[in-house]
């Protein structure tokens, strides 16, 4: 029995042109168990997942809402999109469950995780969250919070966050011992709630975290065999987009280093994975898998998709 941190894309709870009310991030998230129950069933897994279009409702909310309501600051917005998911996948577990006889309670983990104050993230905000705001309604948003916006053609305007490298899961201790007990742990939700250490204890602060990136974490916190990533796209692709794409499949670490040196991926959709991957494997990880949700399995049976392996 290996240990299994499966961290769950976007597309496994809402798809592009879904309905973003509860009901279809139930049904997405039972195709997305339905597909893993096997390794679910076989092994000790945790599941991650991102937040993205769940937090940037509650922004939306916040923004709407701001003359009725006091708006919460951007980490408890994270806070309660991890609740908010968290019960979707336990209604979608149970009925799983039920078809196919896992015998193994599901617990979620209020989630935060350790960022350095000095990250250099904090002073250069990257990250795109929330709404998109009209040129008047961005310059009054700069004069009256001090946000930084940036500018995306033909959209508008979005407020931009830091997105620090993410040091340790704090909650890893429990997260591992729910494992041990044959409990299916859910946590790091968005990459889980960013906080700081200080000398008053820990302190939350407005900022975004890769989920892969604080999956590895998580996934070396907790002594894990393996970190699946499970995303839109098979595989890793090499040369992507041109003549000479070739989908990259069982390959060593050093391997997947050297092709990422020579090769163009995009910031935003698979190279956190792939550094996710890499992080995992060069800490003590065995295997990482980069796949769609649909082959979950296979990857585990080293089948099908990206499966970089320790040299």
């Amino acid at each position: 029995m290996n240990r299994v941190v499966i961290a769950l894309g976007g597309n496994a709870l809402l798809r592009k042109n879904d309905r973003q009310d509860f009901i279809t991030q139930v049904r997405r998230a039972k195709e997305a168990l339905s597909s893993i129950a096997d390794v679910i069933n076989d092994h000790q897994v945790v599941i991650t997942h991102g937040n993205g279009p769940q937090v940037g409702n509650i922004l939306l909310q916040n923004e709407i809402a701001r003359e009725q309501v006091v708006p919460m600051p951007l980490d408890v917005c994270g806070a309660m999109s991890q609740g908010l998911i968290s019960q979707a996948i336990f209604q979608a577990y149970e009925s799983i469950r039920v078809s196919t006889g896992i015998d193994k309670d599901a617990v979620s983990i209020f989630t935060r995780t350790l960022v350095s104050a000095d990250d250099e993230a904090f002073d250069n905000p990257s990250k795109p969250i929330g709404p998109f705001y009209t040129d008047e309604k961005a310059r009054k948003l700069k004069e009256q919070f001090g946000w930084p916006l940036v500018k995306i053609t033909g959209k508008g305007w979005r407020r931009v966050v830091p997105s620090p490298t993410p040091i340790e899961i704090l909650e890893a201790g429990v997260i591992k011992s729910l494992l041990a007990d044959n409990y299916l742990p859910i946590g790091v939700g968005g990459g889980g709630v960013p906080v700081i250490k200080t000398e008053s204890g820990y302190r939350g602060v407005e900022a975004v975290i890769d989920k892969d990136l604080a999956s590895a974490v998580l996934a070396t916190n907790v002594g894990a065999d393996s970190l699946m990533i499970l995303t839109d796209v098979d595989h890793v692709y090499k040369s992507f987009g041109t003549d000479d794409e070739e989908a990259i499949g069982k390959i060593s670490l050093g391997e997947m280093k050297s092709i990422l040196e020579n090769n163009r991926f995009e910031n935003g959709s698979i190279l956190p994975k792939i550094r996710a991957a890499l992080n995992f494997v060069e800490n003590g990880g065995k295997r990482a898998y980069i796949t769609s949700l649909e082959y979950g399995k296979r990857a585990m049976e080293e089948d099908y998709g990206t499966v970089i392996y320790s040299d």
